[in-house]
């Protein structure tokens, strides 16, 4: 897993924290399943800066 995979991860975990089913959708984790809403990592990343889970800095993804 690269080191890409650590704030989606630590956003799956905020989500499930928080209440959410959050399931990987594909072998490779390109996509999840959230509450039944097929999202991709961005849209995963979106959903848990919107709900306040993470802050929006995009130096964590580098």
């Amino acid at each position: 897993m690269s080191d890409g995979h650590g704030p989606i991860l630590e956003a799956v975990e905020a989500l499930k924290l928080r209440g959410h089913m959050v399931e990987p959708w594909a072998a490779e984790f390109d996509a999840w399943l959230v509450d039944g809403e097929t999202l991709t990592d961005g849209d995963l990343l979106a959903l848990a800066v919107r709900l306040g889970l993470m802050d929006s800095t995009t130096d964590r993804l580098q």
